[in-house]
């Protein structure tokens, strides 16, 4: 009986400089060379089954990825994790595995922790600010002015060893997405200086709030 199975992964130092398409033919190698009994595809060009959930923008550290795979005989997932970290390369650790519950069309939002290279006041300054206009890509490749304020709302700022810290959820679904290196480009028009910033995404959600799992 075939069993999807949720591993929760880490991606963080030199790797957050892995494209996402390279990402995958990583994560491909290090289950075949695992030896983990992966399910595959049918059909004349047959692949192993991996799929991502929001798929992580270069330059970004997490230690909250989610990849799926297909497994065509149960597994201790103790075994499974220690099989593909003994594999990995440097910056990809598995975190966890058990099996898939929700779809990933369930997933709501993501928890992101930013830093910053300017001091707590200023980016509190632009969140207090009457709005925050910055330009997007739509999903048909234009661009819109959007004003990104609304979903910057309930973060929290606080003052790190080097400048300010941000932690804020946004939207990460199919219908909506919101991505962090907005609040910067918005910061840098609003403040006129090119700061700069580091993300590690720490969680994915579900819409009511509990994790994607």
């Amino acid at each position: 009986m075939l069993k999807t199975v949720r591993l929760v992964f880490s991606k963080t130092g030199r790797a957050k400089y892995v494209s996402h398409l390279d990402l995958v033919r990583t994560m491909t190698r290090a289950v075949r060379r695992a030896e983990i009994p992966l399910w595959y595809t049918e059909g004349f060009n047959r692949h192993p089954y991996l799929t991502f959930a929001a798929p992580l923008s270069l330059g970004f550290e997490s230690v909250a990825e989610t990849m799926d795979i297909r497994l065509e005989e149960d597994m201790d997932y103790a075994d499974l994790v220690a099989r593909l970290n003994a594999v990995l390369p440097e910056g990809l650790q598995v975190l966890s595995a058990a099996e898939a519950v929700a779809k990933a069309g369930v997933l709501s939002a993501a928890t992101y922790r930013l830093t910053l290279d300017c001091p707590a006041e200023t980016v509190q300054a632009a969140l207090a600010a009457p709005e925050l206009l910055v330009e997007k890509k739509t999903k048909k490749k234009t661009m819109k002015t959007i004003d990104i304020l609304p979903h910057f709302a309930s973060a929290t700022v606080e003052t790190g060893e080097t400048g300010a810290v941000m932690t804020v959820s946004l939207p990460c679904s199919s219908a909506e997405t919101v991505n962090p290196s907005l609040f910067l480009t918005a910061l840098n028009a609003f403040t006129g200086h090119e700061w700069t910033m580091q993300v590690l995404r720490l969680g994915l959600f579900q819409a009511d709030g509990t994790p994607f799992a």
